[in-house]
């Protein structure tokens, strides 16, 4: 999804989050937001960059300032810590519902909004939580979901943030165990704001459910671009049957990719308005969109 100017606003407001994370000075985040907004990715008057595009000037800022590659390091190991706690009580329940298919989506769906740079944890793991447990996920489309799993032989399944990888072990686990499912798992190779890399994957016990790959990007990129991807992530991609891709920023660069459409299910809360509007849904909704 090519980026509205409505997405401007949320950009720079996410930049700012992550700023004050990573510097923690706020005269630093000042000096540093005065840059962002010079970025021509964002003066210029029209755009054809995606979301993700902006936010990877915004990353190089801030990693420059902090001296560090991975400034979220110890935000991210918190996140994975607090939500692979629930990683019990969850599966149980998920196991013990009417349709444990449906429910772990709605769980993955739920994870993708519980992250770090948004509200931060201050609520608890638990809490936060709890303020989505009477959301649902469409009927229909998880149904298309269900069906495309079911007949698919090589399942693609795209992650997003730290932390919400522990929900994506839930429903992998699931697809494997229920509807018997073999699944491979695709995380960042370089570290981009919270999402999930190989280490983190491998913390919270992702690779006990699926073999995990790299995606071969050599930037920091919130997202995934098939020029971008690596020779052996392209092949699986070409092969695959069904590609799972979760969050705004799989979303964001995956939709502007013509060869896949047909293949692809994206998992998502709509946390701005430029979503909610394309798929007319309150902010804060759970979405599958079966594209």
């Amino acid at each position: 999804m090519l980026i509205w100017p409505d997405c401007i606003a949320c950009t720079v407001k996410m930049g700012l989050q992550v700023a004050r994370e990573a510097l923690k000075d706020d005269d630093m985040v000042m000096r540093l937001m005065k840059d962002v907004l010079r970025l021509e990715s964002l003066t210029m008057p029209a755009t054809n960059l995606t979301s993700p595009e902006i936010i990877l000037d915004i990353w190089s800022l801030i990693t420059d300032a902090a001296g560090d590659r991975n400034p979220l390091r110890a935000a991210k190991t918190d996140q994975n810590q607090a939500i692979l706690q629930l990683y019990p009580q969850i599966k149980e329940s998920v196991l013990a519902s009417s349709d444990p298919f449906s429910e772990a989506v709605r769980f993955a769906i739920i994870g993708n909004a519980i992250d770090a740079l948004v509200d931060g944890l201050e609520k608890g793991a638990a809490g936060m939580l709890a303020e989505f447990s009477g959301q649902s996920v469409d009927a229909e489309q998880v149904g298309i979901l269900r069906s495309r799993v079911k007949g698919a032989d090589r399942i693609l399944y795209f992650t997003d943030n730290c932390g919400e990888i522990v929900f994506d072990r839930i429903l992998i686990e699931v697809m494997k165990e229920v509807l018997g499912s073999s699944v491979t798992a695709i995380v960042r190779t370089h570290p981009a704001m919270n999402d999930a890399s190989l280490e983190d994957a491998r913390f919270v016990g992702l690779d006990s459910a699926a073999e995990v790959i790299p995606n071969g990007i050599e930037k920091p990129l919130a997202g995934t671009m098939l020029r971008a991807v690596s020779p052996r992530i392209l092949s699986l991609i070409e092969q695959a049957d069904i590609l799972i891709l979760k969050g705004g920023g799989n979303y964001d660069t995956m939709t502007e990719e013509p060869t896949i459409v047909g293949k692809t299910s994206y998992l998502f809360q709509a946390k701005c308005y430029p979503y909610s509007a394309l798929h007319h849904v309150p902010v804060g909704s759970l979405v599958i969109v079966n594209n």
